[in-house]
């Protein structure tokens, strides 16, 4: 079957592997290796760009900002290899969610019901994102199509 599959199939499979194992790896991480990597991030580079607009970071804002952000990711690449349906986008989102907390009972940190509805936004971003990207090139095609043959 994988034989069958275009290189751009292909290519969305390996990516969309790498951003599972990424965020199953994130969810192992120890609490306190996971806050340390949050806090480097929201010192080292939030805090100084925020810092332009006169604002600082909030640690738990960051962690839950990086939830929506991987799963966005994870999404929008789920989406483009099932051609944009969402029938089949949001269940493997919650499923992932829904693992992804499961997976932190092992690293012992708490699992909890707010980050899957959290992973879940950021399911519909991407999600929302790769329609409107794959809207905007079908679209462009068009006219290009369109000024080719007048």
């Amino acid at each position: 079957m994988l034989k069958r599959l275009s290189i751009k199939k292909k290519i969305l499979i390996a990516l969309t592997a790498a951003m599972l194992l990424f965020i199953w790896g994130q969810s192992l991480l120890p609490q306190d290796v996971s806050a340390q990597e949050s806090g480097w991030f929201t010192v080292h580079i939030l805090n100084p760009i925020l810092g332009w607009f006169g604002m600082t970071a909030d640690r738990v804002i960051v962690r839950k900002l990086a939830h929506v952000t991987e799963y966005a990711v994870y999404a929008f690449l789920v989406t483009l290899y099932f051609d944009g349906k969402a029938k089949r986008v949001f269940p493997i989102g919650f499923l992932t969610a829904f693992s992804d907390e499961t997976v932190q009972i092992f690293s012992k940190r708490g699992p909890m019901i707010a980050d899957v509805w959290i992973d879940l936004l950021g399911v519909a971003i991407g999600f929302a994102a790769a329609g409107g990207v794959t809207a905007f090139i079908r679209l462009r095609k068009q006219r290009r199509s369109t000024q080719q043959t007048a």
